[in-house]
């Protein structure tokens, strides 16, 4: 088993020599530091301790250990190159811990062989992973460190414990070798996890610790790898060939996880594509796609909801019913792709001039309902007026219906020299009104703004109106400065409907 939390980041893969004193190592937090340089000089003197009571003794290794070292290498080598390119991308593809199987040969090494040949065989896996894993030298190292260590202690618990390998016919202590085996898998698949744990706390104390124990799946994979490994080193106790015979059903393994890995990835990239596509098509049923506000769906969703809000704050809400002056005339003189052109207009002025946070929406043909949130009289009528100027001054680059370029003028703008007759044709007429002065619900202020829009276009239109007051010019019969634009919510924005008035 390979923990890979603290080996996230890769180098690159051409690599230099760095002086001792550049080392990664030492930009460590002093306790991560100590941990590392603790943990791995333990761990290291107890290898150094076994490989020299190996060369010490190395007569009296018989030459069946020789074998089962020389088979289980052999299949390590063979196993990992095979699957070098597969276990790649199960290392880019993984987050958080990585499990891999060699946890098979290792553990088998600690049951079958002395401790110096299980390290030796330890060794070898890690340099055949290193070229697999392409991680940062110290902390390569320490997984290293915590991968020896670990296959030392079950090494330690088989052969301290006093249990043959080979069956006594004696049930009790036939049966306490299992046991014995579980505590060393037990222990070895621990020691790993705790050493991992205390480091990366160390190093990133936010983590929480869960977060590198793995899923339910890897903690399941890692314990059947390591009864496959308690497996092959009993057998492999019976035949040196052991190794030989698990070796392609480990590579096969291997390819299955790889498959499974590549799967999910592909399963993810699906279900996030489709969770865009389906927040796309949530905004695309709340857009009228020729103006970029809200439909009439939208526009009651969200008004709505911005309503509550400001009743629930104790804040004023203002709704501003907006017309375009004779837009049928501007379909019926130079076509609907003229009119569907200052539409567009309308609907960029609208987001332009508005504030975030307040709900814009076209409520069908040229009608256009605006509310803005926390919004008295004062302040709602002069962002009318703003609204109106603005739409009044639009200039529009269109074709007609015989597809000539044709400018639309708003009516506001002196007459230019080529200007024939109704170029100068744009411009609205606006009504306002405010909850609760004109009803406790913003259905009651839409019907106010609605009949205020209705004496704007009676007084010959181009105005604001306020509901149930004929104010004029409504900018300077009301000064006051505009409000400060608000952060919370965007300018909401966005069903094409044929319906059209007439005036």
């Amino acid at each position: 088993m390979v923990k890979n939390s603290l080996t996230d980041d890769k180098p690159p893969r051409a690599t230099r020599w760095v002086p001792i004193r550049n080392w990664e190592l030492w930009s460590l937090r002093p306790a991560a530091l100590a941990f590392f340089l603790v943990a791995e000089a333990a761990v290291a003197g107890a290898a150094i301790w076994l490989l020299t009571s190996l060369f010490g003794t190395i007569g009296s290794v018989s030459s069946t250990e020789w074998l089962r070292f020389g088979t289980i290498t052999l299949a390590i080598t063979v196993h990992l190159t095979m699957v070098r390119r597969a276990e790649e991308s199960r290392r880019d593809e993984s987050s958080g811990p990585h499990i891999d199987l060699t946890s098979v040969w290792t553990f088998a090494a600690a049951i079958a062989l002395p401790g110096g040949l299980a390290v030796i065989v330890t060794l070898w896996m890690r340099i055949l992973i290193q070229p697999i894993a392409r991680r940062r030298p110290y902390r390569f190292v320490f997984s290293s460190t915590s991968i020896l260590g670990s296959t030392m202690l079950a090494w330690a618990v088989v052969h301290l414990s006093g249990f043959s390998l080979a069956a006594t016919g004696n049930i009790p202590t036939d049966l306490g070798l299992v046991l014995v085996l579980a505590l060393a898998a037990a222990l070895n698949w621990f020691a790993q996890v705790a050493t991992i744990a205390v480091a990366l706390k160390i190093v990133t104390p936010h983590t929480r610790l869960v977060e590198f124990l793995g899923s339910k799946a890897d903690n399941m994979l890692e314990v059947t790898t390591l009864g496959a490994g308690a497996m092959l080193g009993m057998l492999i106790t019976s035949h040196w060939v052991g190794p030989l015979l698990l070796v392609a059903p480990v590579i096969l393994v291997n390819a299955l996880l790889n498959n499974a890995a590549e799967r999910r990835a592909h399963l993810e990239r699906l279900l996030s594509e489709q969770e865009q596509l389906h927040q796309q098509l949530a905004e695309d049923a709340h857009t009228d796609y020729r103006t970029g506000l809200l439909n009439t769906n939208g526009l009651a969703e969200y008004a709505n909801r911005l309503a509550e809000r400001s009743r629930h704050d104790g804040q004023p809400v203002t709704v501003l019913a907006i017309d375009l002056d004779f837009f049928k005339r501007i379909n019926d003189t130079w076509g609907h792709p003229a009119g569907n052109a200052v539409l567009a207009e309308v609907g960029r002025i609208l987001r332009e001039k508005l504030r975030p946070g307040d709900v814009a929406g076209r409520d069908g043909g040229e009608e256009f309902v605006v509310v803005l949130a926390d919004t008295g009289l004062a302040q709602g009528v002069s962002i009318a007026e703003r609204i109106r100027e603005a739409i009044a001054e639009a200039t529009v680059s269109t074709t007609d219906k015989h597809r000539n370029t044709v400018t639309l003028r708003g009516r506001a703008l002196p007459p230019g020299d080529e200007d024939g007759p109704d170029v100068r044709s744009i411009s609205a007429s606006i009504g306002v009104a405010v909850v609760p002065d004109n009803g406790d619900s913003l259905a009651l202020a839409q019907h106010s703004a609605d009949a205020a829009l209705y004496v704007a276009k009676e007084n010959g239109r181009n105005q604001v109106q306020v509901a149930g007051l004929d104010i004029g010019s409504a900018a300077t019969r009301l000064p006051v400065p505009l409000p400060s634009p608000r952060t919370d919510h965007q300018v909401v924005v966005a069903d094409d409907s044929q319906v059209s008035r007439s005036a």
